[in-house]
């Protein structure tokens, strides 16, 4: 019987690959390709094991799949100076806003604050690892994926960085200027591959210095209530033209 190909196409960048697990298919929310279409992407069969030793004897196959995706994914985009981030990317006043941080600080709760107190005004881009894209211009563009998080947000198409949020948990909320010195670190965390040649780490680098050149980037120390939100929407007004 003749394996399915599927198409994962990420900032323009077509994946073709089959899975192991033919779950893995409705994770990723992905149909067969209806014609006969060569593979040009290969699931690395240790990255698959690695994460099924790790993962709890009761997470599915498929699930240990989508996780093991990520990093060969991520390893296949950077020559094209692109890489999966995580972050949720929604779009406000046709720009592209990254909200930050690491697993459960609050990232969907601000985007859902956000659309509960400001109705319309924003749409979801990703709700988990969107594309970013270093393009020639001089710009940094993100882009939707496959991977959009427990929640399933997404529709909203890509656009260019409008600006770059670093979430912290506080008992206060405040918005100060992103700092090199002690913020550099858990950004570069972000991005959602382990480099393993000069090459790769070259590439993040160059990844990590757009990000910070394209557009205003600031840390959000916050509660996580609706005066956090507000504050949020304040100060990215400021950037506005």
């Amino acid at each position: 019987m003749q394996q399915k190909v599927y198409e994962l196409n990420l900032a323009g960048h077509p994946l073709r690959l089959s899975f192991l697990n033919e779950q893995t298919c409705h994770l990723l929310h992905l149909r067969p390709l209806p014609v006969e279409t060569p593979v040009n992407f290969h699931l690395p069969l240790r990255s698959f094991e690695t994460w099924r030793t790790a993962l709890p004897e009761s997470y599915s196959d498929a699930y240990a799949e989508y996780c093991a995706l990520v990093d060969p994914v991520c390893r296949y985009l950077l020559r094209y100076d692109c890489c999966l981030f995580h972050a949720v990317a929604f779009c406000w006043q046709d720009r592209a806003w990254l909200l930050t941080a690491p697993p459960h600080t609050g990232k969907t709760t601000q985007f859902l604050n956000w659309q509960r107190l400001f109705p319309g005004e924003i749409r979801m881009i990703c709700g988990d690892m969107p594309v970013l894209e270093a393009r020639e211009d001089g710009s940094l563009w993100v882009h939707p994926s496959a991977w959009n998080g427990r929640e399933c947000l997404a529709g909203a198409p890509a656009a260019p960085l409008g600006g770059l949020v670093l979430l912290e948990q506080a008992q206060e909320d405040r918005i100060v200027p992103l700092s090199l010195h002690t913020d550099l670190t858990p950004l570069l965390c972000q991005f959602l591959c382990e480099p393993e040649t000069e090459d790769e780490i070259r590439r993040i680098a160059f990844l990590l210095e757009r990000l910070l050149s394209a557009a205003p980037a600031w840390k959000l120390c916050n509660r996580g209530g609706d005066d956090s939100t507000r504050l949020l929407r304040d100060t990215l007004l400021c950037t506005l033209p």
